[in-house]
């Protein structure tokens, strides 16, 4: 029997959504993204669900990021309907009305570091290793995450952490903003179930209704048609570059990347 890629659990208040392919470090393939993506969209419904835990299997990674081997298929699909599975996915985190903890253990890196960026909380073990590597793959990020990361991190923050593509240990994402507290391996499931109890227990209304606030008022900051076109252009060009077919292929035949910049 396969195992579910998604693992779904209901405790009173609060549900755990596990990225379940540890063999892969939890890595993000299109299934498993449609799956998140669903399992989103039908929580937004479940109104005895209060508070979402989101977080890897194990404890080698919370996710290790977009499946390297499938990221044509995302290219693809972005350039054919415009807007890859990770973006679907994103939007209906997003969009999800009640809080999302991400829980982190080990890597959170590329999509796996973007999955935890766009949840409301972010509670990171001391062994935990963030970091973005699109740089280095030939990967242009869309402006949607690039302002995400805006948000979180500032103008001086985003540009270290996307142009250099570095890696950095769990206190170090505390310092810059990525994460909101950082614990002992051992203790970090304690602690997340702690707050995520803390904030059920309050009002829903509240905490909907705050949360819908917060959001609107992040709406002055999203580009206009026009210019959320030619910032699509821009990420389209990049999927379809030399540089965005050579960091897979390098990634995947372990070597170093050779760029040429177009």
């Amino acid at each position: 029997m396969v195992e579910e890629m998604l693992l779904v659990e209901k405790r009173g208040y609060i549900c755990t959504l596990t990225l379940n392919r540890p063999e892969k470090r939890n890595a993000l393939s299109p299934e498993l993204l449609a799956k998140l993506e669903d399992s989103f969209c039908n929580l937004a419904r479940d109104e005895e669900v209060r508070v979402v835990v989101l977080r890897g299997s194990g404890e080698l990674a919370f996710s290790a990021g977009f499946d390297v081997a499938r990221l044509e298929e995302e290219a693809i699909r972005r350039r054919t309907y415009g807007q890859g599975f990770f973006d679907s996915c994103l939007t209906a985190l997003l969009a999800y009305p009640r809080p999302v903890i991400a829980m982190i253990y080990g890597y959170a890196v590329g999509g796996g570091l973007e999955l935890a960026a766009a949840c409301d909380l972010r509670l990171a073990a001391d062994n935990a290793t963030l970091g973005h590597p699109a740089a280095r793959m030939g990967q242009v990020e869309s402006y949607t995450l690039i302002q995400m990361f805006l948000r979180l991190l500032g103008l001086s923050r985003t540009k270290e952490l996307l142009f250099t593509g570095r890696t950095m240990d769990a206190q170090r994402a505390k310092e810059i903003g990525l994460v909101d507290e950082v614990v002992p391996a051992r203790d970090l499931p304690s602690a997340t179930y702690k707050l995520a109890s803390e904030i059920a227990e309050n009002s829903p209304l509240s905490i909907t209704s705050t949360k819908l606030i917060l959001s609107k008022l992040l709406e002055h900051e999203r580009p206009g048609p026009l210019l959320a076109a030619e910032l699509d252009a821009i990420v389209l060009r990049g999927d379809d570059s030399e540089d965005a077919r050579e960091g897979p292929r390098a990634f995947l035949e372990k070597r170093k990347p050779r760029f040429v910049g177009r």
